[in-house]
């Protein structure tokens, strides 16, 4: 199988329509259906399922995608990798990360890397934590800042910064005075959170279930601006890492209290799938990333807690 007929199987599995990948690719369909056709009999297994809308893939296909996927990315990089042996990298990096932590990050990033590493173009997307979990894994990013990393053995990660949770309230909620709650002591007030697939929502529920405590979720939201909406407008409380809200002008009207007894945290690490190594490009962007957010919370922009060291591995919080 030649790299054409790879870019031809990953535009199909992308569209999810031959019809659609001709289109994409500027061939006809007849002839891009005749390649598919002849990548199935070299694999020797079924690779789509079809149906009255389009296709999707076959286990198989999956597998073959996320392998041509990897292989492709690859070939586009190795004229930037071949350069950049003899001088400063080049190239294209795609990043996600969360969009709260992204309005704060993403300014002093792109400074910094204009900076030091002018010919890399780095393209940030954003997201939930599944979904960023998604982009890695079918490589469709190269670099993903997101928690729990060290949880997925499809990836390889290097922590970044460990964060608290607290207890995100419109003013008025409790008395400005107060700067910390028990878990145990939230008790029913209503909250926002998103759905049980989200990882924040898992960590909640796995303390309150081991405290054999029940929350009040009124509300589920799947987006974090709208979720800081209803907490500005008295509606919930919600239970976010500490920097929630850090990037929006609505933070005065918003009072937060340190969730303790216990605490909660989490690690967020840059992530990338394993057993595809970082370009000259991706991994310039790793460690401008790192020195970022430690420049930003020495500023006090950001708060949490930077690893003791760049290469000590993560372990679980309880």
């Amino acid at each position: 199988m030649n790299p054409r007929q790879l870019r031809y199987f990953v535009a199909i599995a992308k569209a999810g329509s031959i019809s659609q990948a001709a289109l994409a690719l500027h061939i006809a369909q007849p002839s891009l259906s005749q390649h598919m056709a002849t990548i199935e009999a070299e694999m020797g297994v079924p690779l789509l399922k079809r149906h009255a809308r389009g296709v999707t893939l076959t286990p198989a296909g999956q597998r073959l995608f996320d392998r041509a996927s990897a292989i492709l990315r690859q070939l586009d990089h190795l004229p930037d990798e071949v350069a950049a042996a003899q001088g400063l990298p080049r190239g294209e990096v795609r990043l996600a990360m969360d969009g709260s932590i992204a309005a704060v990050l993403v300014a002093p990033l792109y400074r910094a890397m204009e900076a030091r590493y002018p010919d890399v173009r780095v393209f940030v997307t954003t997201g939930l934590s599944h979904q960023m979990r998604q982009l890695v894994e079918s490589r469709s990013v190269d670099l993903a800042l997101m928690p729990n990393a060290f949880e997925l053995p499809s990836l390889l990660s290097d922590p970044v910064y460990e964060e608290h949770f607290c207890l995100f309230g419109a003013r008025g909620s409790w008395p400005s005075r107060q700067r910390r709650i028990r878990f145990d002591d939230i008790g029913d007030r209503p909250l926002v959170a998103a759905d049980r697939q989200h990882d924040q929502r898992k960590l909640i529920e796995r303390v309150a279930n081991a405290r054999r405590r029940s929350l009040n979720v009124r509300y589920e939201i799947n987006d974090a601006e709208l979720t800081r909406a209803l907490v500005r407008g008295g509606l919930a409380q919600a239970l976010l890492p500490v920097n929630a809200f850090a990037a929006t002008d609505g933070a005065p009207s918003v009072l937060a209290l340190d969730i303790v007894e216990p605490a909660l945290t989490r690690i967020q690490s840059l992530a990338w799938p394993a057993g595809t190594p970082l370009t000259p490009a991706a991994d310039a962007t790793r460690q401008c990333l790192q020195e970022t957010v430690a420049a930003l919370m020495a500023e006090g922009v950001l708060q949490g807690r930077l690893p003791r060291s760049a290469n000590q591995a993560e372990e679980p919080v309880d």
